[in-house]
């Protein structure tokens, strides 16, 4: 690795959110979307310097943060990760896997910076927590399910270990360290809600009991039981093979067969059943809300969320600005220096330009090597 001295510059912000995990894991991982943050990303080629001869222990290494390296097979994880839905069929060019993997470089080493400060504090992420994070994300795939997602994917399940630990420092670092020092008054909160008003109004919406199962009597007597118990848990547990749950939906988003179904119900009515495509859907109408808008006071949890929201990028923008440059970040010259030929096609050899019909420059198409 090259040697630096601590970085001084603090370029404008270029924001970039790259995608979460992957699968439903992203939902359950919402940490990952808090990467947007990390806008501090364009400053690794403005305050590293590039390589030089590498030791033998860096073979492999892209970028050092304060003598803790990252690995290449960190960051082709995260490109993987990031890029496998989005595969078009064309390879990318040189020039633009060097900006996404600068762009992603740049998210691991502020997790890196992040991750060095929790230990300094002795607030590190336990292996306990990181197994409770795994087991949450498991807990959205049946039985082995999620194992065979990795497996279809191509993704290691030990780098894959590696990427949540980082992510669940960063929400760990959020909780702990920049929350607390985050306090809001409630003129704050009031000249927000007057300036997102329109955020608040909610549309004509109903409130229902949904029941799905495998046959019609199996849904009728579902929601019988749900009429005397007003329990959708108890349901679930009466009925084995059951999906009962309680939800709110604006009316201009209900399906067309739930809104003829529902057309002529009354709350608090009998239910109906509409079959689907291989189970049949219970609907007990609850309530028929209107359009109406939310006060300040009904607001308040939202707007309290909202304003956290932007003071905790503020402050992790902030803390992000100071420790780097307070580090030592090296990176490789492969990584910030592009060469003007780089995305050229490869020259043809000199047997193939003797060809007849071959042109300079461009491949003849019985390459073997």
């Amino acid at each position: 690795m090259p040697t630096s001295t601590p970085t001084s510059t603090s370029p404008s912000p270029s924001p970039s959110t790259p995608p979460s995990t992957f699968g439903c894991a992203r939902a359950a991982l919402p940490v990952v979307t808090l990467l947007a943050l990390f806008a501090l990303l364009a400053l690794l080629a403005l305050c590293v310097a590039g390589c030089g001869r590498k030791a033998e222990g860096d073979v492999g290494v892209v970028a050092k943060v304060n003598g803790r390296p990252i690995r290449l097979e960190m960051l082709e994880f995260q490109y993987d990760l990031l890029h496998f839905d989005a595969f078009s069929g064309s390879l990318p060019t040189v020039g633009a896997l060097r900006e996404a993997y600068g762009q992603i470089l740049g998210g691991l080493v502020a997790m890196e910076l992040v991750s060095q400060e929790l230990e300094k504090r002795g607030q590190e992420v336990s292996d306990a927590e990181l197994a409770e994070a795994e087991a949450k994300v498991r807990a959205d795939y049946p039985e082995d399910s999620f194992d065979q997602m990795l497996a279809d994917e191509f993704v290691d399940l030990a780098m894959w270990r590696r990427h949540l630990r980082y992510t669940c420092g960063v929400e760990k670092f959020q909780r702990l360290v920049l929350r607390p020092q985050i306090h809001l008054d409630y003129r704050e909160v009031e000249a927000y809600y007057r300036e997102h008003v329109a955020d608040f109004r909610l549309p004509e919406r109903l409130r229902l009991v949904v029941v799905h199962g495998p046959s019609r009597d199996t849904v009728d007597r579902a929601l019988a039981l749900y009429r005397q118990q007003k329990n959708v848990k108890a349901v679930a547990e009466a009925f084995p093979g059951i999906q009962a749950r309680e939800v709110t939906v604006p009316r201009e988003l209900v399906s067309a067969p739930w809104t003829e179904a529902l057309h002529s119900a009354q709350p608090g009515g009998p239910g109906v059943v509409v079959a689907g495509r291989g189970v049949f859907e219970g609907l007990l109408l609850l309530e028929r809300l209107p359009a109406q808008t939310l006060d300040v006071t009904q607001a308040y949890t939202q707007v309290e969320a909202a304003l956290v929201e932007q003071r905790l990028q503020q402050a992790l923008d902030a803390w992000l600005t100071k420790a780097v440059d307070a580090s030592v970040i090296l990176v490789s010259q492969r990584l910030l220096h592009k060469e003007d030929d780089e995305d050229l096609p490869p020259e043809a050899s000199p047997a193939e330009a003797g060809q007849p019909g071959a042109q300079e420059g461009v491949a003849s198409g019985n390459e073997t090597g």
